[in-house]
């Protein structure tokens, strides 16, 4: 109440940075074929970057296969679909890999569906979805933090320090659209990683110099995303995964289980998921379980309702109160979560039991009826990570 007395303050501005400008670094090769690794280097240490704010720009170039007997078909991109480009993604700080994601656009879908702030706002990886494949040349802009946990959360510049981004070319990319067949040749001509360059003020540089002079260590806090898969759950209504074994520093905050049928065929919808008719999916770190309850879920007749408001509810918890609890600005309407539901459990809270030694993840599955035949399941862990580096001796340590 007191701000609104303050008529005499004077107008403050922050002058510490002088320029935010991005630029370009280009792959150490021109090929981008399937299965190919692709490195990106930053080699100056003398700059100060925003990885947070860091994208690739892509062109990927679509042509049609010769002697196709669906050549007159029309094919469809999937959601994501830049990112199903890759299998791999990985960042490297001074040497040391700090952080990776596998099966890039599952896992990122995932993650972009549960915790976003704005989902809706943040639909540039999206930007195709559904559209016509045509044959063309597309660009299309794919944000970092949508895809690593460490440019998601760690929201500072990083200086005096070596940058390599890692990304490997999936072996197929039929899970990038949708047709009656592979009809589609995709060729990545280009790649491109835009990271933003930071100048200081004057006032700001000698007080960052004088920091330096101290030889500390900085510590840079941030989740992981940890996938993992079970390629054929068994045709039966009960099943128990156990999914890993990790370190209380690796110990699951969030994790997020989906489930997709028959979707290793071009003309299945890769970013969708499937219902498979599951009544209940629990989630067990040592003896504590979530939810509590049991779910009793019937998605035919429409019972999923305290599923859906558990889904919601990650968004705020991920970020603090900074996500969106509100269904109306959800990437997943309620209709929309019934046909391709995502089982989400927020663990970010644990009993003192779990302080000390390893953690068994598990989950239990059941379904109304028998799982059906082809049905995978996904297992998004999200973790806590920390590595400390040093802006003076370009030293990396990872706390495992």
């Amino acid at each position: 109440m007191a701000n609104i007395l303050s008529i005499g303050d004077l107008p403050m501005q922050d002058n510490t940075i002088i320029h935010n400008q991005y630029h370009t670094y280009s792959p150490y090769t021109s090929s981008f074929d399937n299965n190919d690794e692709i490195r990106i280097a930053i080699q100056s240490q003398n700059v100060y970057v925003l990885p947070s704010e860091s994208y690739l720009f892509l062109e990927v170039e679509v042509s049609r296969k010769t002697g196709d007997e669906h050549a007159d078909v029309a094919g469809r991109w999937t959601a994501n679909y830049a990112a199903y480009l890759f299998s791999e993604i990985r960042y490297e700080l001074n040497g040391t890999e700090i952080d990776r994601t596998k099966n890039v656009g599952l896992a990122s879908n995932m993650k972009r569906f549960s915790a976003t702030p704005s989902p809706r706002n943040c639909s540039l990886i999206a930007v195709h979805n559904g559209a016509v494949l045509n044959v063309a040349t597309y660009s299309l802009v794919l944000p970092i933090n949508q895809l690593l946990g460490f440019c998601d959360d760690y929201k500072k510049m990083i200086l005096n320090a070596k940058h390599e981004l890692v990304l490997v070319r999936n072996r197929r990319d039929i899970y990038s659209y949708m047709a009656a067949s592979e009809s589609f040749n995709i060729k990545v001509k280009k790649i491109q990683w835009k990271v933003p360059h930071i100048t200081l003020s004057d006032e700001a540089k000698l007080a960052m110099l004088r920091y330096l002079e101290k030889k500390q260590t900085i510590s840079i806090p941030y989740r992981s995303w940890d996938l993992y898969e079970m390629p054929q759950l068994p045709q039966s209504r009960r099943h128990i995964w156990t999914v890993k074994s990790t370190t209380q520093i690796s110990k699951p905050r969030y994790v997020l289980v989906v489930f997709q049928t028959n979707k290793q065929i071009v003309s299945a919808n890769s970013a969708a998921y499937d219902n498979c008719d599951i009544s209940d999916v629990k989630l067990y770190l040592n003896s504590e379980y979530y939810p509590y309850d049991n779910y009793n879920l019937d998605f035919t007749s429409g019972n999923y309702q305290e599923l859906y408001h558990s889904f919601l509810q990650i968004q705020s918890s991920y970020y603090q109160g900074h996500g969106t609890s509100d269904s109306n600005s959800c990437a997943l309407t309620f209709d929309q979560f019934g046909t391709s539901p995502i089982f989400a459990f927020d663990c970010s809270r644990s009993e003192e039991s779990l302080i000390g030694g390893t953690v068994d993840v598990r989950l239990e599955i059941n379904a109304r009826e028998n799982i059906p035949a082809n049905t995978a399941a996904y297992c998004l862990i999200v973790h806590d990570n920390q590595v400390e580096y040093s802006p003076f001796s370009g030293i990396v340590v990872r706390n495992t």
